[in-house]
């Protein structure tokens, strides 16, 4: 059996760890940054088991996790603390030892911790380029985690792929450019991410509720045509976009020809069972094979009751690939499915 920590988007930590205890009874689970980041034991599996389990089907809540492989009192003492991680990457130094490493830092409010993420990754990398390991933030060969709580303070180190996230907390990070129309943008350019779904591989899109335009400015810069629907105007950065094509109507109002798009991406506020009935109206304008992204508002009181009943509801119509609530969603989940052949 292994400890893991665990990490959830802000107020879905209960649902993550419901879904979990669904999934893999008798597994122990405890909250350490209420809502967010819980602990996890994987009782009768091993470590390497769960993780497996966990890669092939990743669960919708969770977002991150690392293992646990060493846990020390944490204490306001920066000397102190210091130490205790590099006598942790000591430890580890025939793992690192030429190959490269990123140091995620995290803690919980209420931790003594006495460094800020960026601190406590000065405070190890002396020591890590003395065992002979290159330090940098991405494309690493391993993560070294640390998170601290008010007592403990959390080591690990782990294949970028066994967190299921190689972003720290899995909370992944867009740089915001100019000219952005929204940062709705950035769940679409997540999901391509986490979905493994490249955008550029898209000809033709219909974007349901598209205005302002933040995901149909990320579909026409990957070289995608768009046709955007929303009776609200688009942004000014728009305004003659080679391969745009805006219907100021409702999406309810369409009338398209079959097998028009290859792409239906869908993020509307609205009831998600309204949403589900739309899209399934408008599902004969994508292709066979074609894909559908779209946001499902979590406006009920029971979210794993809510998702179980869309998916069977979208299943009727497309096929579920994945459902994942997403760092850039908020009061919802992303799903990806694609219209049956």
């Amino acid at each position: 059996m292994t400890d893991f920590i665990a990490t959830s988007n802000p107020g879905f930590a209960p649902y993550a760890m419901e879904e979990l205890r669904r999934r893999f009874p008798g597994m122990k689970l405890s909250g350490l940054a209420p809502g967010e980041t819980f602990k996890l034991n994987s009782g009768a599996l091993s470590g390497r088991e769960l993780i497996k389990l966990l890669r092939q089907d990743e669960p919708i809540f969770l977002r991150h996790l690392f293992p646990v492989d060493n846990e020390v009192q944490v204490s306001g003492d920066a000397d102190a603390v210091a130490a205790s991680m590099v006598r942790f990457a000591d430890a580890c130094a025939d793992r690192l030892r030429g190959a490269s490493v990123a140091v995620q830092v995290r803690k919980s409010q209420d931790s003594p911790f006495p460094f800020s993420s960026a601190e406590g990754r000065d405070a190890l990398a002396p020591a890590l380029r003395e065992l002979g390991a290159e330090v940098t933030a991405r494309d690493a060969r391993w993560i070294l985690s640390v998170y601290a709580t008010r007592s403990s303070l959390y080591l690990g180190l782990s294949d970028p792929a066994d967190n299921l996230s190689d972003w720290p907390g899995g909370a992944v990070r867009f740089r915001r450019e100019e000219g952005l129309i929204s940062r709705a943008a950035f769940k679409l350019l997540e999901a391509e991410r986490t979905f493994g779904l490249p955008l550029d591989r898209f000809r033709r899109a219909l974007d349901l509720g598209a205005a302002p335009g933040g995901w149909t400015s990320v579909l026409l810069d990957r070289g995608v045509q768009v046709t955007a629907v929303d009776p609200a105007e688009l942004s000014p950065a728009l305004e003659g976009r080679p391969g745009l094509r805006h219907l100021r109507m409702n999406a309810a109002e369409l009338d398209l020809k079959p097998d028009s798009f290859d792409l239906l991406v869908c993020d509307m506020s609205w009831d998600p069972r309204h949403t589900c009935g739309i899209v399934e109206e408008l599902a004969p304008a994508l292709a066979p094979g074609g894909s559908a992204i779209v946001t499902l508002k979590l406006m009920y009181r029971k979210p794993l009751q809510t998702i179980a009943d869309l998916t069977a509801e979208y299943g009727r119509f497309l096929e579920v690939r994945r459902v994942k609530q997403l760092f850039h969603n908020r009061e919802e989940v992303t799903i990806w499915a694609t219209r049956y052949r």
